[in-house]
């Protein structure tokens, strides 16, 4: 067989399977027989044999048979090859996402057909299998720590993330937050950075949609962490911000995680909404930092103590869905409409009024209490009903009156 560099060729860019195809390279040395009968026999042996399975892996990589060739790398990795392993988690990753090899591996774990200890601390990361601190060989790269604002702490976000990507993500988004001008001077702190597996957060991974989680999983951090809102980086899609939320991708932008943190605060697309989500915010007696509805004008100055001369009202889309017109306060394209675009220095000094209140914002645990409810828990619903009304929140202060 021809020399060459392993390290290279694992590293190139130039194929996604690149290792994959070096792998066939080192089965590939002695010569293999194509015939149908072979395979029969090769598929009998790889029940019991694990080299007989990586042959028929390498067999159907050659031929680009990927799925058939995964199905052989298990086999192989069941049967106790390591290296098989650590291939056939690469090309699931690759057919079928992080998520859905993560549950593959859980579950041949659980059914003691695979060994966790044979899979690499780094794949278990990249997966989002955590270990305790305390055996892990650099717990500094997957620890981010808390940040306190200058200006104080209006509002506590509590950041999770399920997988390495994510931790990388988020340690880049907070170093950018306290380097950023404008952010960084808003009374807003976080918590230092939380894992939680994979498996049980449960974040999709459909790009076209946006990203749910299994946020029951969040339960136990909720009930104890003394915070306000959670922001969860994981999974692939759309970004959101639902009921003290913020849903970020694992690979998301400080633009759009800005455009998700100004929902928290009340601030509501610039762009045509869905039906339902157009019912919900575009009602007259809802006075929302950058909208403003027909005949609420005057509501909106005395309600932010500003002047009708910093307002260019300007018509969006918002509310065409429930047959309302909504004009933003500002004649610019801003992060509201393209969350790329500049922030509007009204906005940010809008941003600073809304945290001057942080009882009038939803905190995360009254959505826990709602979950609590569905579940019949009225202990769990009374304990996180209590935490949101501590916060001063005025639902959660008469959900408990009644």
């Amino acid at each position: 067989m021809a020399s060459f560099n392993l390290a290279k060729l694992i590293l190139s860019k130039k194929s996604q399977f690149t290792g994959f195809f070096v792998f066939l390279l080192l089965l590939g040395c002695q010569p293999t027989d194509n015939s149908s009968s072979n395979d029969n026999h090769l598929m009998q042996q790889a029940q019991t044999d694990a080299s007989a399975a990586n042959t028929l892996a390498a067999k159907r990589l050659a031929s680009n048979e990927l799925v058939a060739a995964l199905k052989w790398l298990q086999q192989a990795a069941r049967l106790g090859d390591v290296a098989a392993l650590a291939h056939a988690l690469q090309l699931q990753q690759r057919l079928e996402g992080k998520l859905a090899t993560a549950h593959w591996l859980a579950q041949s774990v659980a059914t003691k057909q695979l060994k966790l200890s044979s899979v690499s601390e780094l794949q278990q990361q990249q997966l989002g299998f955590w270990s305790e601190p305390s055996v892990v060989t650099n717990p500094s790269v997957l620890t981010v720590a808390g940040y306190t604002s200058p200006n104080g702490c209006a509002v506590t976000i509590q950041p999770v993330a399920t997988q390495l990507a994510g931790v990388q993500q988020w340690r880049l988004l907070q170093q950018q937050w306290q380097q950023h001008p404008q952010l960084s001077q808003l009374a807003v702190c976080y918590s230092a950075l939380k894992h939680v597996n994979s498996t049980e957060l449960n974040c999709s991974e459909q790009v076209a949609t946006r990203i749910s989680c299994q946020y029951q999983a969040l339960e136990p951090l909720v009930a104890k962490a003394d915070i306000s809102q959670v922001v969860i980086i994981a999974g692939r899609g759309k970004a959101s911000y639902n009921n003290g939320i913020i849903q970020l991708p694992d690979n998301a932008s400080l633009a759009l995680f800005q455009h998700e943190f100004f929902h928290l605060l009340g601030f509501i697309d610039e762009y045509k909404l869905a039906v339902s989500s157009a019912e919900q915010v575009c009602h007259a007696e809802l006075i929302h930092p950058n909208i403003v509805l027909n005949n609420q004008v005057e509501y909106y100055l005395q309600h932010w103590q500003l002047k009708g001369s910093e307002l260019e009202l300007t018509a969006v889309e918002s509310c065409n869905a429930v047959g309302i017109q909504a004009y933003r306060i500002v004649a610019a394209i801003n992060p509201m409409q393209f969350y790329e675009a500049k922030m509007p220095a009204v906005y940010l000094q809008l941003a600073r009024k809304v945290l001057q209140q942080p009882e009038q914002i939803m905190p995360v645990q009254y959505y826990f209490a709602y979950l609590a409810r569905q579940q019949q828990d009225w202990p769990l619903w009374q304990q996180f009903m209590q935490q949101a009304s501590k916060r001063g929140y005025a639902d959660a202060q008469q959900a408990l009156s009644l």
